[in-house]
């Protein structure tokens, strides 16, 4: 176990190109290999501490992260400093310090979202594409659900759901359980703003004579609270389950959703 040393912490950026001080490779996506100083890693990181020191390892897989990530990785552990990340390589790093348990990296990971999400000032689809894939990413794989709510409390406070749900269904049929589900609690009890671009993709089917329904408009017709539509758009409601009705009128398979 590395000594109880107090991390973040500047131990020197000199050190980084070091043949001396640089014993662990880390192998990259593309081939890449960076070397660092175990040492310093293992005290900002228990796991590569355990590889390092338990299992007497001398080199570390993360082949999926970029050499920019793991650059930036590197150079936070000898700094102690975490410059502004780019939303490019956001993802990786946010990752990369998760994975391997550099938590106080973790923390300014969610602190530089907030900051991004603050800085966003007007509606815009890329950015709120951005934060509500960077937290289903996180939820999914991370479990936690902190990004989730700057997400939401950005795009809400800026009336932004409506229009963003629109535009992020268009891709319906690629989405994850996960990913329906954040939008299904985005809308909330503004159950029409998933109903009136289902209603518009079910149209479009119908007018190509298709008859069977995707498996992620019956998801979200499932799980979302019709109930809602009902008692705020009773026109809207009602057409869908027309739409339904003439898509599924001619096919096997018996289709039923109910308030």
């Amino acid at each position: 176990m590395a000594p109880n040393v107090s991390v973040p912490m500047n131990f020197g950026r000199h050190l980084l190109n070091s043949p001396t001080h640089s014993t662990l490779e880390l192998k990259t996506k593309n081939g890449v290999t960076v070397r660092a100083s175990s040492v310093i890693l293992s005290f900002n990181s228990p796991v590569i501490d355990h590889m390092t020191t338990t299992l007497h390892l001398t080199s570390v897989d993360m082949e999926e992260f970029s050499e920019d990530a793991v650059r930036y990785f590197i150079d936070a552990a000898y700094s102690g400093e975490s410059p502004p990340i780019s939303r490019v390589l956001f993802r990786d790093i946010n990752k990369l310090a998760n994975v391997f348990e550099m938590s106080w990296l973790a923390t300014r990971c969610v602190e530089q979202f907030a900051d991004i999400a603050a800085a966003i000032k007007e509606p815009s689809y890329e950015d709120f594409f951005f934060l509500f894939e960077e937290a289903a990413f996180v939820l999914t794989n991370l479990k936690s659900r902190e990004m989730v709510e700057i997400a939401f409390t950005k795009i809400q406070s800026l009336n932004g759901q409506q229009d963003f749900i629109s535009r992020y269904l268009e891709n319906l049929s690629y989405m994850s359980c996960r990913q329906l589900d954040l939008i299904i609690e985005l809308a909330g009890t503004k159950v029409e703003f998933v109903v009136k671009p289902l209603t518009e993709q079910l149209t479009a089917s119908l007018s190509r004579r298709e008859t069977v329904v995707h498996a992620n408009c019956k998801y979200l017709l499932e799980n979302c609270e019709l109930y809602f539509c009902h008692q705020r758009n009773i026109k809207m409601f009602e057409q869908i389950f027309d739409v339904l009705e003439n898509i599924t009128k001619d096919s096997l398979t018996e289709t039923k959703w109910t308030l």
